[in-house]
């Protein structure tokens, strides 16, 4: 039954991002389905990670038990800053909580509405900076532990934002900025005990999104119980989101769990 529900979209990174939706049973090329009517049907329940049916999620895709238990959910995954696993001391679970957080990650700097800074374990790289949508992208530091990169990212976010606009992002193509310069003006505010793990290398990262024409008015549109079905025109696809006819955008990632029929036919 689970192969039913909604997951991330996969991406590859070529001349315009490649992305691939698997679910019923079926990987869909999205890219191809461009132009086409598509079709998310939901059938009222979700599935938490741990394997829980339910009609509603209780916070960002988990069941109540898990949002409060489950080390997947615990205050260091939205506050880095937090980790203590490098310190041997738990949290929720520290088995799981050193296999996580005692990984290399990098510390980035971002163009999807504007500039921004942000983390994430070195193993999704460019994975990261594609599902939040960004044009450019270029690597701060480099750091041992998950802890490092969030001290970091707290030091840098004084100064830069540290969140996607997402109705920005999904405007259009943002400005170009000179994303090395970008990064050695931040670079002077790493801690002095953190500033080792600086890269001098300055690789910028640009990325193109599969998108016949950006909306001009942003009108969200979500799965619920009132509207169990979604279905439109794709008109291209950026970060996680598809973007519909209407100027409709539709959240693949904040849907995880739902368990929906997908289906779509080539438009007349």
């Amino acid at each position: 039954m689970r192969e039913n529900t909604i997951k991330k979209m996969e991406t590859s990174l070529a001349d315009v991002v490649k992305y691939s939706l698997e679910i019923n049973g079926e990987k869909y090329v999205m890219n191809d389905l461009i132009g086409s009517q598509i079709k998310l049907s939901w059938n009222g329940e979700v599935f938490c990670m741990c394997g829980r049916r339910d009609t509603k999620f209780y916070r960002s895709g988990f069941c109540y038990t898990c949002y409060w238990e489950a080390p997947q959910a615990s205050q260091s995954i939205f506050k880095p800053e937090l980790c203590t696993a490098h310190l041997d001391i738990e949290e929720r679970d520290l088995e799981w909580e050193r296999n996580f957080q005692l990984a290399s990650h990098y510390v980035y700097l971002a163009n999807s509405s504007g500039i921004k800074v942000g983390i994430t374990r070195e193993s999704q790289g460019v994975v990261r900076w594609m599902d939040q949508g960004a044009s450019q992208a270029i690597i701060l530091a480099k750091v041992p532990n998950r802890r490092f990169s969030g001290d970091i990212e707290v030091a840098i976010k004084q100064f830069v934002a540290d969140k996607t606009n997402w109705r920005k992002m999904l405007a259009g193509i943002p400005d170009y900025i000179d994303m090395v310069q970008m990064k050695n003006e931040l670079s002077s505010h790493v801690p002095d005990e953190l500033k080792q793990y600086v890269l001098d290398d300055n690789t910028v990262t640009e990325i193109s999104y599969p998108v016949l024409e950006y909306p001009k008015k942003i009108s969200s549109v979500k799965l619920s119980n009132k509207s169990p079905v979604i279905e439109g025109e794709l008109r291209g696809i950026k970060g996680q989101y598809l973007l519909l006819d209407s100027g409709r955008v539709f959240n693949v990632r904040a849907h995880e769990g739902y368990m929906v029929d997908f289906s779509y036919s080539q438009s007349e």
